[in-house]
């Protein structure tokens, strides 16, 4: 190597070269160096041990060291056991030798330096072994003793009891320093940047021609800037010049034109302009953008005129520059002309766990005996590094007793130098979009969005929910609404705000103890507009019939027995019936009830709404469990109502008439057990969509429909007493998606018009035992998904021309003529427990080659047609319970889960249930 010729500047490759022994400081002290060093944009190289093969430098990796301009060697207490180490190190100085200008920093990590530099101690020890070895050379043990000796003498930083994190800052500047560089400020503590640096670069096609604009948002306090600092020090060296505009946000106020002229020193490459107004500095930024390829970030965009200002539209840069914007507004990114878009993740809890530590410990974990309050702590900030950042400070050096002092009230009040900065992104909304964010973080945080767009339609939610979410506010996922936990403490703590002291005059009461108190006293004002309160067994709150009576702008009123206040959770079961706790109602109560769009009342007391309800702008009416005999007494009319939900009122015996209802849409009675009867006239519900009566034990008969119902698509019958659906009204339903009849143990008769729902998709006649017959063109129904026949005693009809992926004939008659060979060709799920099926069966099963899932649980066959192995896509067998089934041929290689318990059955073939279970495990 001696006789290479040293490599010019401009064929370096890497600023550093890490050396070290892997298994002594890969995971700790080497990795935090490597981190802070990519993160400030200083080009490193750390090998693999993929590269260790056998004791010789690889000649990728020599000609990696001839790149390098400088070396940091990690002398750890086992270095020397390494000969790959040495070689290495040897190489190292042998480049020193060869090139002055090769700079090597030694790190004598909880080492002497004395002992590397006169191999003792953990040195002398390795260096013994070596000279005991008869296959070693003693030229090669003597070069790296020399090299050992060379690097100890050299200056270089000494970890033993100090923190780690201030060596490898230390390290870091010095670096900089020596590369004569000017990197943005990191700050320190960084955890979580790198990996999220090469996924953001991942994102971005830096070989393109075109200009790449590169958005960067997310909440408040969740490192957006950290990031694209660290992008910029990482690619800011590549281009013809760079600019980092801070805080753009702020300074565009009353600063554009310093903006601006910032720009132009950028891009001029320190060289700068004058400019006397915005329209001259936009024309010179213009004419100076167009033929050089630049690196320009702007940190904390929130309004698209702030870009207007400074660079008017992407294509005035020259190809191949890089445009990153950081905003808590996704919205704006797609004005402006986004081509990626990275939405910053909140840190892990492992992540989360070190930066908390380093701040409130100076480590990269949790003193021992502060464990679990960290882990409070962690789970309070839910992944957010400001958070973690400004709590790690506020603990640091703090005993046990305050810690826990401190947490308690963070409970209810947040850090105001959190808030504050989350809060930005609130003040920049409308007062609409600011109504519906408190109500979210107030009402309705993890519900429906559909749900939540109904209940405020009166406001533009379509159009405030997207704005909430384009500016990090909540997150949409599987449609529903979420937030993280401090923002939503933010949206309490704002309403807190409109009146510290007097929770009474707050717009909104979410908290138990502060809603019994202003309901108990009476302390209500009509500055009120929603309330939700929490009822369980150990409350013991009264209503007063004056309890609302001041409440005259009361919208949101939720009384519920759950945490989760749209599902029963928190019941009794009383033989068939559910009950939830009930709350004693004095009978004159009174809700002011004007402007209530929302009443969600579980184990409402009173039988019929109070008297004088008003429900002129009522959307959505939920009284479960209630007491309700009859909806009102009189006349009233609900003329927005969409919703009525009286789900298990046992003694509700009576329904509204539909003419008070015109624009219902989705009506719930199941588990009304003392229902008799629907309205007649229920078809003149044009907008009607959903309709349950499950478990309407008494209701003997549905209603004759005798216009079409377009807009109705789920009817549930399932376990009432109704002995027919007639021909009339079936011919009526024709946008029918979901038909349940399950457990109607009186249906005798299904008419054929049934099978002209061209839109159904799900269809149950299970445990209909005293059907007579059913319709013989089922298998023509398009659009069927999932098909229900399960404990039938009728004769079922053929199923050759399915199309539904699910079929279920648990305990069923079925013959060959049920299932053919050459149908069901779409069918993924099949059950045919406990059936009693007839011989040949099975052979026509194992025809289906669209299966995934077959259920032959309980059933009476001795063997298994080796055409099983034909079901390519078979993941799942249950052949279970099946007492007479001795052994089962080869499986389709597809199967993931087999189980057979209680069927004293053995496999043949090379399958056995290990290769089964391992299957399974592989998913």
């Amino acid at each position: 190597m001696a006789s290479n010729i040293p490599c010019s500047t401009a064929d370096l490759s890497y600023d550093v070269f890490l050396s070290f022994r892997g298994e002594d400081t890969r995971r700790n002290f080497t990795d935090h160096l490597y981190t802070s060093l990519t993160a400030y944009g200083i080009h490193t190289f750390r090998d693999s041990e993929e590269l260790h093969k056998g004791e010789d430098i690889a000649s990728e990796l020599s000609s990696v060291i001839q790149k390098s301009r400088m070396f940091i060697i990690v002398f750890s207490r086992n270095y020397a056991d390494s000969k790959w180490c040495l070689n290495e190190l040897v190489k190292i100085i042998e480049l020193m030798r060869q090139k002055r200008s090769t700079t090597i920093l030694p790190v004598f990590y909880h080492v002497d330096p004395s002992e590397v530099r006169y191999q003792s101690g953990s040195y002398g020890e390795a260096f013994s072994n070596y000279e005991k070895d008869a296959g070693l050379k003693k030229e090669n043990i003597e070069k790296w003793r020399a090299a050992l000796t060379e690097a100890a003498n050299l200056a270089g930083w000494h970890v033993d009891d100090q923190y780690e994190t201030e060596v490898v800052h230390e390290i870091t500047n010095d670096i900089n320093r020596r590369l004569n560089r000017e990197p943005l400020n990191m700050g320190k503590n960084i955890v979580g940047v790198s990996l999220r640096l090469e996924k953001l670069k991942s994102l971005m096609n830096t070989e393109s021609n075109e200009v790449c604009v590169v958005g960067i948002y997310g909440i408040g306090g969740i490192g957006k800037t950290t990031i694209a600092k660290a992008i910029y020090n990482d690619m800011s060296y590549k281009f013809h010049g760079s600019c980092f505009l801070r805080n753009v946000r702020e300074r565009s106020k009353d600063d554009t034109l310093q903006l601006q002229q910032e720009l132009l020193h950028g891009i001029l490459r320190g060289k700068s302009l004058k400019v006397s107004n915005i329209d001259e500095g936009l024309n010179m930024i213009k004419n100076c953008l167009k033929s050089k390829k630049l690196l320009v970030v702007f940190d904390d965009v929130d309004n698209l005129k702030q870009l207007k200002y400074l660079v008017e539209e992407p294509e005035w840069f020259s190809t191949k520059s890089i445009v990153i914007i950081t905003t808590r507004d996704k919205h704006i990114l797609t004005q402006y002309g986004k081509h990626v878009l990275y939405d910053v993740e909140k840190l892990n809890d492992d992540e989360s766990i070190e930066l908390f530590s380093r701040w409130a410990f100076k480590q990269n974990m949790p003193q021992e005996t502060y464990g679990n309050l960290s882990h409070q702590v962690i789970e309070y900030a839910k992944g957010l590094p400001l958070a973690l950042e400004v709590l790690g400070s506020l603990f640091l050096g703090k005993k046990r007793s305050e810690w826990k002092s401190a947490l308690h009230k963070l409970e209810k009040i947040p850090h105001m130098e959190i808030q504050n900065v989350l809060k930005i992104s609130y003040d920049g909304l409308d007062d609409k979009e600011k109504e519906i964010f408190l109500d979210i973080a107030c009402f309705f945080k993890g519900e429906d969005k559909d749900f939540v767009s109904r209940i405020l339609h009166k406001v533009p939610t379509e159009c405030g929910i997207r704005v909430l979410h384009d500016k990090g506010l909540i997150t949409i996922s599987e449609n529903k609404l979420d937030m993280h936990n401090l923002i939503q403490q933010m949206g309490h703590e704002i309403v807190r705000q409109e009146c510290p002291k007097e929770p009474g005059k707050w717009s909104r009461l979410w908290d138990t103890e502060d809603v019994y108190r202003v309901i108990t006293k009476n302390m209500g004002t009509e500055t009120v507009e929603g309330i939700i309160l929490g009822i369980y067994a150990s409350n013991q709150i009264k209503f007063s019939a004056e309890a609302f009576k001041m409440m005259n702008r009361l919208r949101l009123l939720i009384v519920h027995q759950h945490a989760k206040y749209n599902s029963i959770v928190e019941h009794r079961f009383v033989g068939d019936q559910v009950q939830l706790y009930k709350i004693h109602l004095p009978a004159d109560f009174q809700i002011p009830s004007y402007e209530l769009i929302f009443l969600h009342w579980d184990g409402y007391f009173l039988e019929s709404l109070p008297s004088n309800f008003q429900a002129d702008n009522l959307v959505e009416l939920r009284l479960r469990c209630s007491n309700i005999k009859q909806l009102c007494k009189g006349d009233m009319i609900f003329n927005e109502l969409k919703v009525i939900d009286l789900s298990f009122s046992e003694h509700l015996i009576i329904i509204p008439d539909i003419t008070s209802v015109p624009n219902l849409e989705i009506l719930i009675l199941e588990g009304c057990t003392n229902l008799k009867s629907l309205p007649s006239k229920i078809y003149k519900l044009k907008g009607l969509r959903t309709l349950c009566c499950h478990e309407c034990l008494k209701l003997m008969s549905f209603p004759e429909i005798k216009e079409r119902m377009k807009n109705l698509r789920e009817l549930y019958l399932s376990d009432t007493a109704i002995k027919e659906l007639s021909s009339s009204s079936t011919k009526h339903l024709k946008g029918l998606t979901d038909l349940d009849l399950t457990g109607c143990r009186k249906l005798v008769h299904v008419p054929k018009s049934i099978c002209s729902l061209r839109s159904l998709k799900v269809l149950s006649f299970s445990y209909c035992r005293k059907l007579d017959k059913l319709p013989e063109d089922l298998d023509c129904l398009p659009c069927l998904e999932s098909l229900s026949m399960d404990c039938l005693r009728c004769e079922l009809p053929c199923l050759s021309s399915l199309s539904s992926k699910e079929l279920s004939l648990y305990q069923s008659n079925i013959t060959p003529e049920v299932i053919l060979s050459d149908g069901l060709s779409l069918l993924k799920s099949l059950s045919l427990n406990y059936s009693r099926m007839k011989r040949g069966i099975l052979d026509n099963i194992f025809c289906l080659s669209s299966l995934e899932k077959l259920e032959l649980r309980g059933n009476n066959f001795s063997s298994i047609p080796a055409s099983i192995s034909k079901l390519p896509r078979l993941r799942s067998l249950n052949l279970s319970h099946c007492k007479r089934l001795l052994q089962i041929p080869e499986l389709p290689s597809s199967l993931r889960v087999l189980d057979t318990h209680s069927s004293p059955v053995t496999l043949s073939g090379p399958w056995s249930l290990l290769k089964c279970f391992k299957s399974a495990i592989q998913v």
